[in-house]
C-alpha cells in the first residue's frame, strides 16, 4: 500500500523529500522524452502499446505532473 501511495504522489507530482524545482525540473525531462515519442510513426507508437491520443493527452498535462507516469500507469496497454 505504501508503493501505492507513493505512486500516486509522484504521479500527482509530488516527490516526497525534494524541492518542488527538482520536481518541475524532472517533469521537463520527461516530458522531453514523451514529446520524442510524438514523433514516432503510429505503426512504431502501436508496437509500444501507445496510442498518439495518449502521447497528446500526457503533453497537456500541467508540468507539475509527469507525463511518463501518466503514459506508464494510464495508457500503456
Amino acid at each position: 500500500m505504501k508503493n501505492y501511495a507513493l505512486h500516486q504522489a509522484e504521479f500527482g507530482g509530488f516527490t516526497p523529500g525534494s524541492a518542488n524545482l527538482a520536481t518541475y525540473y524532472h517533469n521537463w525531462q520527461a516530458r522531453r522524452s514523451v514529446r520524442s515519442l510524438a514523433k514516432l510513426d503510429d505503426h512504431l507508437l502501436r508496437d509500444m502499446g501507445v496510442s498518439r491520443q495518449c502521447i497528446e493527452t500526457a503533453l497537456r498535462l500541467p508540468l507539475s505532473a509527469n507525463p511518463a507516469l501518466y503514459l506508464e500507469s494510464v495508457c500503456h496497454s
